[in-house]
């Protein structure tokens, strides 16, 4: 019969297998993902290339308070600021560059304002905006697609504050120079 002291040892032994056969699955199944990656986002050919790019352009009167970008719907980029310093100092802000799978995608963008007015303004204090958009667009190989996603201050001084923030997409499809972004070193 083993002592206590032998089957801890065995036992140990057997979990110290089992977890460097873990590692080993583990160590494969990234080596195959690496490979299927480059495969699917264009390595072994030209591929798509997306540049992403978020713009506030709004006038001093509008503070961003949230961002919510969403690619294929998966999160690129969310961040809520109350004080709306941060974001509506970020007056350009690169999301994304890289490679994408080709074929269609849907770009989806929820920013919410919040008014910060002072003087004749004084009532924006109260108001908030959420704008939402999206853009449906096509990758196609050897292609780069530019989206610059722009938050705006609409009209003139006739336009009633409250109708002025508004959102927009910028989109330039270009067909030379696509390059897979170097990894950085």
């Amino acid at each position: 019969m083993a002592t206590a002291d032998e089957e801890y040892g065995l036992r140990m032994k057997e979990l110290e297998d089992a977890v460097s056969e873990l590692k080993e699955q583990v160590f494969r199944s990234k080596a195959k993902l690496t490979l299927l990656t480059e495969q699917v986002q264009g390595g072994s050919g030209a591929g798509s290339r997306i540049v992403i790019t978020h713009k506030n352009l709004m006038g001093p009167n509008f503070l961003l308070v949230e961002v919510n970008y969403f690619l294929d719907g998966t999160p690129l980029w969310q961040e809520f600021d109350d004080a709306g310093t941060k974001l509506t100092a970020m007056k350009e802000h690169p999301l994304w560059d890289g490679n994408i799978v080709e074929g269609s995608h849907t770009l989806t963008v929820e920013l919410r304002y919040r008014g910060d007015g002072s003087g004749v303004f004084q009532y924006l204090s109260g108001y908030t905006w959420k704008l939402k958009d999206a853009l449906t667009f096509t990758a196609e190989s050897g292609k780069l697609v530019q989206i610059d996603v722009v938050g705006f201050e609409a009209g003139n001084f006739t336009t009633e504050m409250s109708e002025r923030p508004k959102l927009r997409f910028d989109k330039n499809v270009q067909t030379e120079g696509v390059k897979k972004p170097e990894s950085p070193k």
